[in-house]
């Protein structure tokens, strides 16, 4: 089974029907997700980013996040990472953008050593993880 890591934005534009906004690659990706085909990892600062967004309005979820996360998190085809000490020590690597959620979610993808979803353009030209 393939396994992918998923960004904030990523995961954003699915749940929320902004679809046209992912790659066809990427949206395959979510959707085999859905129907048990690939599996894909959730950063724990992925939700703690997304319940952000949510709670400052500039996203809506079909339901609470406190919901939706536990709707998410019961499928068995997604999981989420915590932030531990071993995400924390690869992400103080990273320098390719100030934003240290990125560098947690590319450190998630590296120490899992799967592909990325992400069109974020700071993490596709850092080369650090595949896309």
């Amino acid at each position: 089974m393939s396994v992918y890591v998923t960004d904030t934005h990523s995961l954003v534009y699915y749940v929320t029907g902004l679809t046209t906004k992912l790659s066809r690659r990427s949206l395959r990706v979510f959707q085999q997700a859905e129907r048990g085909e690939v599996y894909i990892y959730i950063p724990a600062v992925v939700l703690w980013e997304i319940s952000r967004l949510e709670k400052e309005g500039e996203i809506r979820l079909n339901e609470s996040y406190e919901d939706w996360a536990s709707m998410l998190l019961a499928h068995p085809c997604f999981e989420c990472v915590p932030l531990d000490e071993e995400v924390i020590a690869e992400a103080r690597h990273y320098e390719f953008n100030r934003d240290v959620f990125d560098a947690a979610i590319v450190a998630t993808a590296r120490l899992k050593d799967v592909p990325l979803i992400t069109r974020d353009e700071a993490i596709t030209n850092s080369k650090l993880v595949d896309i």
